[in-house]
């Protein structure tokens, strides 16, 4: 099965961030559910973005990549460490701010978006509108980090998914990405 480029570096960002766990706590993060690889891809290979400004698709794509949880641990944290590959190529600032200068504002920020997110997932076998909660909440966190940078005047395209899709997924590009 050849994987979507886009799963590749998902993949290579879940990765990284089990390797940071491991040097920081000497184990590498529990398994608590299956890993689905295949249903991470599909969403890749069939991600909507047509008629979608940048906050949108954004939006849309952190919010189903958690809500898939198709990762047997660590999906906030990698879905993060992801989208801020994704905003650096195109030229968004994620956060707003510095974060080798403001690193514990940016623990704080990640840690309510994560605490927010669980809250809300906590419900969907209660809450029909468990998605659009948070799609909303997502939304909402994602335009305060970055500032409201022109994620909602610019709008997505094929030239720019595709553009997306070739990243690079090196480490030197996922490690400058974490350090920034």
């Amino acid at each position: 099965m050849t994987l979507d480029e886009l799963t590749v570096l998902y993949l290579n960002c879940h990765e990284a961030v089990r390797e940071i766990i491991r040097e920081k706590t000497g184990d590498y993060p529990k398994d608590y559910k299956k890993y689905e690889k295949s249903r991470i891809d599909r969403y890749f290979k069939t991600i909507p973005y047509k008629g979608k400004n940048l906050l949108d698709f954004t939006s849309n794509m952190m919010s189903e990549l958690i809500v898939t949880h198709g990762l047997s641990n660590t999906n906030h944290r990698t879905t993060i460490l992801f989208m801020g590959v994704l905003l650096d190529e195109l030229d968004i600032q994620f956060p707003n701010y510095d974060i080798t200068d403001e690193k514990d504002r940016w623990i704080e920020d990640c840690n309510r978006y994560i605490d927010g997110s669980k809250a809300i997932l906590k419900d969907r076998k209660t809450d029909k509108q468990y998605k659009e909660k948070h799609l909303e909440w997502t939304r909402k966190w994602l335009t305060e980090v970055t500032d409201h940078q022109s994620l909602s005047s610019g709008m997505m395209s094929f030239h720019l998914l595709t553009t997306l899709r070739k990243v690079s997924s090196s480490s030197d590009r996922l490690l400058s990405s974490i350090i920034r």
